[in-house]
């Protein structure tokens, strides 16, 4: 248990964000949470004819791409952000985001459950 002592500064240290773990495990309400605040950029691995049946609601601080695109997308980008990948069951992410820590290129985790899971806790996306 933390003692504090009631400071500004218990305040700001308790707020301060903890640092990403490559390659681990989010609930989707907390991959939700990471997008939502833009705290992470949520990738969807999902192939087109499995976004057809519905995807990430737009206003969330997501991008598409196909999981061949994915190594290419985080050597190039500027945003420095953490990186959450979700695919349809999430195996797929698991798998990808478990290779990448090896590479320790990025800070990468995946949501468990996938987007099966995302659609099950009623999070908001399109359909």
């Amino acid at each position: 248990m933390a003692v504090t002592t009631g400071t500004t500064w218990d305040v700001i240290l308790a707020a301060r964000p903890a640092p990403v773990e490559h390659g681990t495990a989010l609930s989707v309400r907390a991959a939700y949470q990471e997008a939502l605040y833009e705290r992470s950029l949520l990738v969807d691995l999902r192939e087109d004819h499995e976004r057809e049946l519905g995807g990430i609601h737009p206003a969330l601080a997501a991008a598409t791409l196909p999981p061949r695109e994915l190594l290419g997308h985080l050597i190039n980008t500027t945003d420095l952000r953490p990186v959450v990948l979700i695919s349809e069951d999430g195996r797929l992410a698991q798998e990808t985001a478990e290779t990448l820590a090896e590479l320790d290129l990025a800070q990468v985790r995946y949501a468990v459950g996938g987007f099966e899971a995302w659609k099950q806790a009623g999070l908001p996306a399109r359909s």
